[in-house]
């Protein structure tokens, strides 16, 4: 399944310790040959327990058939950890990686980076 081999290594899978009750936003998407699309969503955000860190958020994820139809919905939770200066990052799974802010929206082969924007950019209208 592709939303496994996505998330892989790269989640830690722990369950919600907040909820919200808007929808999830999607901030990161990666398409596959066979026109399978995996969407991962930001699913809450809150200020972070950590020093630090600026935010603490569950991540989702979804897969989606060529119909666009849903093939699978991780019921899981993965937690992460963003911060929003410098050093900007992102912690997953007990390793932090660098983000390196730059002046693209969106970045389709980092979603940590989108991620990142997702959570600490303002948007701007």
């Amino acid at each position: 399944m592709y939303a496994h081999s996505l998330i892989s290594g790269a989640l830690l899978a722990l369950a919600a310790t907040s909820t919200s009750g808007a929808e999830p936003v999607i901030f990161h998407t990666s398409r596959f040959s066979d026109a399978t699309t995996v969407d991962l969503s930001l699913v809450t955000r809150q200020l972070s327990v950590a020093a630090d860190y600026d935010y603490d958020v569950t991540i989702g994820l979804t897969e989606l058939g060529a119909d666009g139809a849903q093939r699978y919905r991780d019921r899981g939770r993965h937690r992460a950890r963003v911060r929003c200066g410098a050093p900007a990052g992102v912690l997953v799974g007990g390793t932090d990686y660098a983000v390196q802010p730059s002046a693209l929206p969106y970045d389709p082969a980092d979603w940590k980076r989108n991620l990142w924007r997702t959570v600490c950019e303002v948007p701007t209208s």
